[in-house]
């Protein structure tokens, strides 16, 4: 025993009474003057008490900057707090997995995660200040542009960029831009007095490339110059009030399945007013389903003459010479006392709200106020009407290049008669025919 306490007193221990401090060495060095226990080895190390976290809870009244190891995640724990109230803090330089601590992996930082793979990752959920209109809570970059997230009201999510609010969504799933108070009834409120809102600018061609278009669809048509709608069954063409339209074209996709359309195609009508007789309605200057208007009275061509309805049904005629479209069995019969009804008025259907065959009164109208004797009158007016012809017995073409007949909407003599427009390069006429004949419409609002 003797010799063990003399060979730990010359190889480990220099103890320099002055001072009070000691040393532990192999090399007899004294201690280093800032420390009172100085141990030094190049083959071994310093085990400091052991115990599980359980064991270092239970250490009655533990001093301040007390050190123990715990065994249960091998981590270094020191006591940050005061013996009455201790604080144990985990004192290793790197994160790792603990439970549902904070947890590190090289480069990567996870909160309720284990294994982070991204530089954040957390599970469960992150809270911020409320911010408000001009300071985000959750910043992006350096947080000096102040440019970011905040909830400046109770339910609200708000964007800010450089301490000015740009976007709110409220509570209810609404969605201000340039404004904090989107109106209730609109899901998406834009409000600016020096900017406007851009659609997306596109062709005809390019508009009808676009695959199962939506009902409600907007886009800008740059060859008609004008916003285009999609009704769930073809294009139209938003056109301005009737007072701002006329004299600007009017571009029309017209669809089989609109019912009145014989055929799918894109026309585009000119549109004027000022006409006498009736100087304040607006009329298309080409017959319903024409592709341009006619190059002479007695044009007798099928892109000139457009389409031909029977009095009161909405679905219309092509008649190309020689053949019908649709092929259909003619309507040999109509016996009703009714005007031409709004759900079968192809100038509704095929040009939209507003837009409607003409009445008697109309007809009358423009034929005295335009003072037309024969068809020169209604050709040399800006209507440009032609002979355009009609469908006859069995839905067979007559007239063509001749004649022109003209439904009205109105002004029946009996249950199988209605009025019409009829001229020719000997007359005019405002009369009355079978409701079977198949006449030209000209559209009027």
């Amino acid at each position: 025993m003797k010799k063990f306490v003399i060979y730990l007193s010359v190889l480990f221990i220099t103890a320099t009474n002055a001072l009070a401090q000691v040393a532990i060495n192999s090399d007899n060095s004294t201690p280093d003057n800032s420390a009172m226990l100085d141990i030094k080895s190049t083959t071994k190390g310093m085990l400091v008490p052991r115990m599980t976290a359980v064991q270092r809870d239970a250490i009655s009244n533990p001093a301040t900057g007390l050190l123990i190891y715990v065994t249960d995640n091998n981590q270094y724990y020191t006591n940050k707090g005061i013996p009455a109230a201790p604080n144990w803090v985990m004192t290793s330089s790197q994160w790792l997995n603990y439970g549902n601590n904070i947890a590190f992996t090289p480069g990567n930082v996870g909160i309720g995660n284990y294994n982070p793979v991204l530089k954040l990752q957390v599970t469960g959920k992150i809270g911020a200040e409320w911010g408000s209109p001009t300071q985000a809570s959750y910043v992006f970059g350096d947080g000096y542009e102040n440019t970011g997230f905040s909830s400046p009201d109770v339910g609200t999510i708000a964007v800010i960029n450089s301490g000015v609010e740009r976007v709110r969504f409220t509570y209810d799933g609404n969605m201000g831009v340039g404004t904090a108070s989107p109106n209730s009834s609109a899901l998406i409120d834009v409000s600016s007095v020096t900017k406007g809102f851009l659609p997306p600018r596109m062709t005809t061609l390019q508009r009808n490339t676009i695959g199962t278009p939506a009902e409600g669809l907007v886009i800008y048509n740059t060859d008609e110059k004008m916003l285009n709608v999609y009704n769930g069954m073809s294009w139209k063409s938003m056109i301005p009030t009737p007072e701002f339209a006329c004299g600007f074209t009017l571009g029309i996709n017209h669809a089989v399945a609109n019912g009145a359309a014989p055929v799918n195609k894109t026309t585009t009508y000119g549109t004027v007013t000022g006409i006498p007789g009736e100087p304040a309605k607006c009329w298309i200057t080409s017959n319903l389903g024409a592709d341009h208007q006619a190059t002479a009275v007695n044009d007798a061509t099928e892109p000139s003459a457009g389409w031909h309805w029977q009095f009161n049904l909405k679905q219309g005629y092509k008649h190309d010479g020689t053949t019908r479209t649709p092929n259909t069995t003619w309507i040999s019969s109509i016996t009703e006392t009714s005007d031409w009804i709004s759900v079968n008025d192809p100038c509704m259907i095929e040009l939209g709200n507003g837009w409607r065959v003409p009445t008697v009164t109309e007809w009358t109208n423009v034929k005295v106020g335009g003072g037309w004797t024969n068809w020169s009158g209604p050709y040399n007016s800006d209507l440009k009407l032609h002979a355009a012809g009609g469908l006859f017995s069995g839905g067979s073409l007559m007239s063509r290049g001749s004649y022109g007949y003209y439904w009205s909407s109105n002004g029946m003599s009996s249950a199988t008669s209605a009025s019409f427009l009829d001229f020719h390069s000997g007359g005019i006429i405002v009369t009355m025919t079978l409701k079977t004949i198949g006449c030209s419409v000209r559209c009027v609002k």
